[in-house]
Order: structure tokens, then sequence, then C-alpha cells
């Protein structure tokens, strides 16, 4: 055999080594990037969860990987550039099966803040959630276990999914025809702002909250202004289109009152117990006289009253479960007071305002000691 015949099958024998290196993905730790893709799971784009959450929402996400129960990226923060998801720090494949874990927006939050605590088992993160519905943002969570680069070609796809609870609020008013109910601002009081996420070992986009307790709680009181006051009628309607709250998924103890047994407010927030807060008006119309019960019509009409005054109402004890929705029905049979008390049969104005509401007619008034003036005039 010449020389030329040697060097050739020298040369392919070590281009098929070369490829078999190549396609076991065994060796070479390290070397080569994770190409991430990622998106958030179709079934949760539905509107009828939160239009906050859609298709072209993710847009961030921070990313830990970890092979054999170790760290090996901490905290890369993506973004998408061109079609493409970019990492500020470099994922690389290690020589066997990793585990994947990520959060979005970002484990990066500057406003609201977000800790780390993504160490080994479990892995989680901390967050709270700001108290105004504007603020707010849907966490999403997204994990992937068991991966090789062979088994992926390199290749892995993150199907993210919300990790918090939606709030929104439907109306109805009980009290009679005679009764105007006008909502301007809805507080849902007593809520746990505060918790801890811990992702479940082993199963995909899996895991759940653990609220904060104790003297670690921060209870809060979630803030809804509408975008224009909502007038209630007999048949109920939704208060809320893109005003909603997102809150930490949480069981809640409502609060107890009833004219029998009246528990004051200050009780209520006490024993971190949950209820519904409205500002509002109630006007009655008494034959063609309008009385406003709650609120005045105008901040004008007494300066030290806004528009709208505050009403509370008993809500049902609800747990608040992840990746899900509620409606929460505020029932407007007059509410109560402060005190714990029916507002209407409690209600003490002095003198209520009143519009009164009369026919429109041509008059003149003519002073009874108008008298002609007549000036004497040159011509």
């Amino acid at each position: 055999m010449n020389k030329l015949k040697i060097y050739s099958c020298l040369a392919l024998l070590m281009l098929l080594f070369s490829c078999n290196d190549n396609v076991s993905f065994t060796e070479d730790d390290g070397e080569y990037p994770v190409i991430i893709k990622a998106y958030i799971d179709p079934q949760f784009t539905s509107a009828t969860r939160g239009v906050k959450l859609t298709a072209g929402t993710l847009s961030s996400f921070g990313l830990f990987s970890f092979y054999n129960g170790t760290a090996r990226t901490l905290n890369a923060t993506f973004t998408i550039k061109n079609g493409n998801w970019k990492g500020d720090k470099a994922v690389t494949w290690a020589a066997g099966a990793m585990d994947f874990y990520a959060v979005s927006p970002s484990y990066k939050i500057a406003s609201p803040p977000a800790t780390i605590s993504m160490k080994q088992n479990p892995k989680k993160f901390s967050y709270t959630v700001p108290t105004n519905f504007d603020d707010q943002i849907d966490i999403m969570i997204a994990s992937s276990f068991g991966l090789t680069r062979a088994d992926t070609n390199g290749e892995i796809s993150l199907g993210f999914q919300p990790g918090m609870h939606y709030i929104s609020f439907s109306g109805r008013n009980t009290i009679g025809t005679d009764y105007k109910v006008y909502v301007d601002t809805i507080i849902l009081h007593n809520i746990v702002s505060n918790g801890t996420f811990a992702y479940k070992s082993g199963y995909n986009n899996k895991g759940d909250w653990t609220p904060a307790s104790g003297n670690d709680a921060k209870y809060v009181n979630d803030t809804i202004v509408l975008k224009s006051p909502i007038e209630l009628t007999s048949t109920t309607k939704v208060l809320t289109g893109n005003e909603y709250l997102i809150v930490i998924p949480q069981k809640t103890t409502m609060w107890k009152t009833s004219a029998a047994n009246p528990s004051p407010i200050t009780v209520a927030d006490a024993n971190h117990n949950y209820y519904i807060e409205t500002k509002a008006q109630i006007i009655k119309d008494e034959g063609g006289t309008q009385t406003y019960l709650l609120g005045y019509p105008d901040a004008e009409v007494d300066a030290t009253h806004p528009k709208y005054e505050s009403v509370y109402f008993s809500a049902v004890a609800k747990t608040f479960k992840i990746g899900a929705g509620s409606t929460l029905p505020i029932i407007f049979n007059g509410g109560y007071n402060k005190d714990g008390e029916p507002y209407l049969e409690n209600i003490d104005r002095g003198e209520a305002v009143s519009v009164e509401v009369s026919e429109w007619m041509d008059f003149v008034i003519i002073p009874e000691d108008w008298v002609p003036v007549y000036e004497e005039l040159e011509f």
C-alpha cells in the first residue's frame, strides 16, 4: 500500500472519530451552547383569564441550570433579539443530563423587587406583589428536567405557565329600583403580598407558593381605580376589564359581620380577615328629589368629603389557586359601615344632600320697587 493510500485511510479514520465524537455529545463538557426556545403555553393566553397575559407578553426570563444537583448556570437573563433568545451569560451543555428552571419576566426585576433563593433543593424564589394593579405583573414559570444534548440536538423549549392568580369583580344592585349605585374604586383588604415559589423537582412546569406567615407576612390592600364610575343595576355586570388584581395564590379567611352581631373593620384588620371595600355613591330618588345616602354630588358641596365614600362588604373565603382566576361578586345590598353595621340602617349624615328636579318654565323677575328712570337727552 503506497503512502497516499495510507494517508487517505488515516484521514478517513480521523474524520469518522471526529463525527462520532460530535454525535455522542459526551465529551468536551461546556463547549457547546444550549439553544433556548421559549413561549407561553397557548392554553393560558385566553383573555378569559387575564388580558395582561398574551402570546406577545413574554419578553424576558431568568434561567438556572443544574448538573448532578450542582448549579451550573446562575441567573442568566434572556431577552429576545431578532426573534432569538439571547442570554447575558453563557449556558452550555454538561456531559450528562441537566435540569433547567426559569421565571419570567426575569429574576433581575428592579421594580417590583424579586429575590433569588435558587441553590439546592427545593429550587425556589421569593417575590412581593405591588398593591396597585397598574404595577402588578404576571409571574410565569417554566422548568424542564433530565435533558441531554444528544436527546435534544442541543435545543430546549420552555413552555411558560402563569404562576399567579387573577382577581376580577362583578357587581349587582339589590337595594331596589329607587336607589342608584355608582362604584368608583374597589379595594381588596388583607391579602398576603409576599411568598416563596418552589419548583416541583421532576415535574415540568410544576410548583407551588408558600405565602409568608406570622411576622414575615405583609398583609396589604390591593386597589383598583376604575377608568370611570360604573352604575350597578339589578343585572350582574363585570366591573373590571383591563383592571384586575394579580395575587400570590393563597387561602383567605373572611370577615364575618351581621346586624345582630356587628364586627368592626378594626377587628377584621387585626385578624387579617379579607373583605371588599368600595368607594361608591348611593342615591335615593324620592319623587324627583335625589338624596345622597353615600357620597356627595360634588366635592365642593362639602370640602371635607370626597364624591365617593367607603362602604364595606364581607366576602366568602376563597382559595386563590395558582394559574387560575376568580371573579368576586359584590352584591350591593347597602353594605356595612366601619363598625360592621348595615350601612343603610345606621346612616347618620345630618342634613342629607338633596338635588331637587323641577319642571322648566319661562319666567321674568320684576322687582316690586323698580321705577323707570328717564334721562333728559339733547338732540
